[in-house]
């Protein structure tokens, strides 16, 4: 069995789409943990309430890991618990709409184990 150690990154957008979909444990019987998620709201005025989502079944059933977490202005929100994916599982994290429709100016970063 082999490990690799990956990083993933993404300009987080407001849509529940594949768009948001920041890693997939892709490939011939590989499945992955992530160890932690980083999530910086780079906007020095608004808050940002960010939706974090995996699958339980290879790709198409979603389950909240985190729902509307808040992430107030200039700061960073850290999850350093575990997430396990088996193959075809998908990590997925959008943002809420800025209730004054500014656009919403957040980053994710992910620190991934993959197990092949």
């Amino acid at each position: 069995m082999a490990s690799t150690f990956k990083n993933a990154g993404l300009d987080v957008g407001v849509l529940d789409t594949s768009a948001g979909d920041i890693y997939t444990a892709s490939g011939s019987g590989v499945t992955a943990v992530i160890h932690a998620v980083y999530i910086s709201n780079l906007s020095s005025t608004n808050a940002a309430k960010v939706n974090i989502k995996v699958t339980v079944d290879g790709g198409s059933t979603f389950r909240h890991v985190g729902r509307s977490l808040n992430v107030s202005a200039n700061n960073t929100l850290i999850m350093d618990k575990p997430i396990n994916l088996e193959n075809g599982d998908k990590l997925r994290i959008y943002a809420d709409p800025n209730p004054d429709s500014s656009s919403v100016d957040v980053e994710a970063y992910v620190s991934i184990l993959e197990i092949s």
